[in-house]
């Protein structure tokens, strides 16, 4: 794999590294372990070169090709009123690799929790396959061809996430992360599902809670699932769905397809990004859309929601839908095309009276890059929708 193609990996990999390796894998270790096992003392090794410090490790075993370790506990080196434990931690078909790196074929780890003073984050099971962990001198250089960690699958169940400080928690069902690298090379290929997200009534504004109770919702339960593919030697990056689900209210759906973001490009901007500099619009320059799509859709919720929305300004709802709708056609005004005007207020008319579905959508006749969009909505915002091909329609199944 190029070096271009792992930085890039690293990328898409960030959000679930930061969330719950920073802390398990980051050690600096002062217990010791009486182990003779290669795999033990390469996996030790490796977190004595991350920057925490083990207050705890249990024993460990070996039994049919897997390394079992009883418990673990830490802290970061940087502040030590952060705390984390994990039960059990177990390494399958793992082996040290001849470049320092450590693979472990299939990770696993009950009983995660990461402690604060006022956050408390807790994961009944982890379980990663194919994971590879850097060695300590790719770990020091920033620009290295290999990338902190790289993985195939991971999964996490039982998430809680408490916050001390406001008294809220929020519990998560499931996190399922999936990415297929073709060959070792592209097109790179993701999926992330994180199931049953639960809102409680206490993380919404009053106003939002005031509705919650007036539609009989102690609770909002949310998905998430998102699908892309990238091809650093075409440019291409594909995502042809990310959906946000609040079940029994609504949706958005969102695709989109970009252009010119070679491994090159984005090489240079993931080397900026770790550097913490200011990147260069220059870069994006070749960066263009091709095609963007934004979807409300009805998931049981939106009529009750007008419903309920027309009482409040003691309006029936025919009334209030018209109100809106010419608040909308005033703003729609600013729009150079009497067409597109009357296409933009009729869609979100149709949308008011029967709430199914209602799409943004955007079709330039030729992929127009970053800049040009940035630029031409600086000067001139309502320019966009005759350059990008914008349309609005409601109700399209």
């Amino acid at each position: 794999m190029r070096s271009s193609e792992l930085r890039c990996h690293q990328i898409f990999q960030m959000f679930f590294f930061a969330l719950l390796f920073s802390s398990c894998f980051a050690l600096s270790a002062s217990a010791q372990i009486d182990t003779d096992n290669a795999v033990a003392k390469a996996f030790l090794q490796n977190l004595r070169d991350r920057g925490l410090t083990l207050t705890h490790v249990g024993p460990v075993t070996v039994d049919n090709d897997v390394l079992t370790i009883r418990g673990i506990q830490g802290y970061p080196n940087a502040d030590q009123m952060k705390r984390f434990k994990i039960r059990d931690l177990a390494l399958a078909q793992a082996s040290v690799l001849g470049d320092g790196r450590l693979f472990v074929g299939a990770f696993a780890a009950s009983k995660f929790e990461v402690d604060e003073p006022d956050f408390n984050f807790t994961a009944d099971m982890i379980a990663v396959t194919d994971l590879y962990l850097s060695n300590a001198n790719d770990q020091s250089n920033p620009a290295s061809n290999l990338t902190t960690s790289l993985y195939s699958t991971a999964e996490v169940k039982g998430l809680l996430f408490q916050d001390r400080s406001t008294g809220q928690s929020m519990p998560v069902e499931r996190i399922r992360i999936h990415f297929d690298v073709n060959n070792g090379g592209f097109p790179i290929t993701a999926s992330i599902q994180v199931a049953n997200i639960v809102l409680g009534r206490s993380m919404f504004a009053p106003p939002q809670q005031q509705l919650l109770d007036e539609l009989g919702l102690s609770q909002v339960n949310a998905d998430i699932d998102f699908e892309g593919e990238w091809n650093g030697d075409t440019g291409v990056v594909n995502i042809p769905g990310v959906s946000v689900v609040l079940k029994d209210l609504f949706s958005v759906q969102v695709s989109l397809k970009l252009e010119g973001l070679t491994d090159t490009v984005v090489g240079h901007i993931t080397e900026l990004a770790i550097r913490d500099n200011v990147i260069a619009l220059d870069l994006l320059q070749s960066a263009a859309v091709s095609g963007f799509n934004l979807s409300l859709v009805n998931e049981g919720g939106l009529d009750d929601i007008l419903e309920k929305q027309a009482h409040q300004h003691g309006q029936s709802r025919s009334a209030y839908i018209r109100l809106l709708t010419d608040k909308a056609e005033k703003q729609f005004a600013k729009i150079p095309e009497r067409a597109k005007q009357l296409e933009f207020t009729e869609a979100i008319y149709s949308f008011l009276k029967k709430p199914q579905s209602i799409t943004l959508s955007a079709t330039p006749k030729a992929p127009i890059s970053l800049t040009q969009i940035l630029g031409v909505s600086a000067i001139s915002p309502a320019s966009i929708i005759s350059l990008l091909g914008i349309a609005l329609h409601a109700n399209i199944h």
